[in-house]
């Protein structure tokens, strides 16, 4: 293949990744606590990837898109929901929650009760306490303070789990909100962070910035194509005028 030629394919399917990342970012724009994905790029020579196994493919040194994925976690804005069970983080840390796949952390701080009390999340995983069980919340009024103590009708209901990990963050995504440890035996340290009752934190995504980011990216891909087509008229032109000759 045309070294050229090579390169513009490489650029367009980095364009149509982060397509899908910017496209993921903006149907989440409304999702509590929902942190963006970001993509970064860095130009690669052939030379520096594993060798072919076939040394007659190698021709020159076509300069490929390597693409890297990662997690933005500024924090989103906060607004006043007037709901006794919706709380946002000040400062850096997460809420632990109990899933299928282990104990998850989370900002998306938008909870409620279950049929039996135990404090949930949207999608209905138990919210975990300070000694890592569910938190059961029985009665008609509900206290939160700064530090995550919990009361209910004026009685110690327990405490939050509010945890934080060092950074950088080495976490994934799972779901739209909620994030496992890359190391499966990571330990999380106790966050400084402040629990604000009665507000929820929204999406860190930027609505103007996401677009304006998907219009460069469209043109960048309608560039590639069209680079690569002309490759391929070239190529075409080649192989027909020589045979002529």
């Amino acid at each position: 293949m045309n070294t050229g030629m090579y390169t513009a394919v490489s650029g367009s399917l980095s364009a149509m990744r982060k397509l899908d990342t910017i496209s993921n970012n903006l149907a989440n724009i409304n999702t509590p606590g929902f942190k963006k994905d970001k993509m970064s790029f860095e130009g690669v020579l052939s030379r520096v990837l594993p060798a072919s196994a076939n040394p007659a493919e190698v021709s020159g040194d076509p300069v490929m898109q390597k693409e890297n994925v990662y997690i933005d976690y500024g924090t989103g804005p906060t607004t006043q929901s007037g709901n006794t069970l919706d709380l946002a983080l000040e400062g850096d840390g997460f809420f632990a929650v109990t899933t299928p796949q282990g104990t998850a952390y989370t900002r998306q701080g938008n909870f409620r009760t279950a049929a039996n009390g135990t404090l949930v999340t949207a999608d209905g995983y138990p919210v975990q306490g300070a000694n890592g069980t569910a938190i059961t919340l029985l009665g008609s009024h509900v206290e939160i303070n700064s530090k995550g103590v919990i009361t209910v009708d004026g009685t110690d209901a327990g405490a939050l789990s509010v945890v934080d990990f060092p950074k950088p963050y080495a976490l994934n995504k799972i779901g739209s909100a909620l994030f496992l440890p890359v190391d499966a035996q990571a330990v999380p340290q106790a966050a400084t962070a402040q629990v604000q009752q009665g507000r929820i934190e929204g999406s860190n995504v930027d609505s103007i910035t996401e677009m304006v980011q998907m219009i460069e990216t469209n043109r960048y891909f309608e560039a590639c194509t069209k680079i690569i087509k002309s490759f391929d008229d070239i190529e075409g032109k080649a192989a027909n005028d020589i045979g002529k000759v």
